[in-house]
């Protein structure tokens, strides 16, 4: 079965894959991955701010609070002007067993927010789920299908995220061994193409043509 540590290595590892700059961060008693990101549309800076960490039990009270922390250390690292010349796109997910408050309150639609937006994720490694509104919205349909595929990819269900660990450990097995991800946090890249999934969100030169594994068959994100 996938531990929430070996989860959040997928998570460390598909964030530096994507072009993020990975950190270990203490965000209230919870150690995290944290990436950032930072992409130019027009005349705006996105900033993007991935946040990820393991808890034993996580219930609707903890996942609000963590968002909240999180919240508050993204809009720190924020490139420019909060609603003037920059967005801040928060995704705050916790790892571990998910009580039915907290994948209510993750799945929930968003409410609208100035100069941003903020996404709550929780996972559950035990019962194979990840819990996240991924739907869209009236205004920002483009900026929001963006959100989704960067929600998406840093934090996939926990069945495409046990078969990527798997094929670590495979490559580990044939003389590969596994690399320590930058920041200190262990993101488990090995020396080899990683298996494909789907095509990162971040823009940057393509690399090459990893080799394809079918989807896990897992049920979709919750609405």
């Amino acid at each position: 079965m996938l531990t929430p540590e070996q989860y959040l290595q997928v998570v460390a590892e598909r964030v530096v894959r994507s072009g993020g700059r990975l950190n270990t961060v203490q965000i209230g008693p919870v150690t995290c991955a944290v990436g950032l990101f930072a992409e130019s549309i027009m005349l705006s800076t996105m900033n993007y701010c991935v946040v990820a960490g393991a808890c034993s039990d996580v219930d609707a009270a903890t996942l609000r609070q963590f968002t909240g922390m999180a919240t508050q250390h993204a809009r720190a690292n924020v490139q420019g002007t909060i609603g003037w010349t920059a967005a801040s796109v928060v995704i705050c997910g916790l790892v571990g067993r998910v009580h039915p408050d907290a994948a209510q309150l993750a799945s929930a639609k968003t409410s609208n927010q100035f100069g941003g937006e903020t996404r709550m994720v929780a996972v559950d490694p035990h019962a194979g789920m990840t819990y996240a509104f991924t739907g869209g919205k009236l205004w920002g349909a483009a900026m929001h299908g963006a959100i989704n595929a960067k929600l998406t990819f840093c934090f996939p269900q926990p069945g495409e995220a046990l078969q990527q660990v798997q094929w670590q450990q495979q490559q580990a097995a044939y003389g590969q061994p596994p690399q320590s991800g930058p920041g200190g946090f262990p993101g488990q890249i090995p020396s080899g193409p990683m298996p494909r999934t789907s095509p990162p969100p971040a823009a940057g030169p393509a690399g090459p043509r990893p080799p394809h594994y079918p989807p896990p068959g897992q049920p979709p994100y919750g609405r």
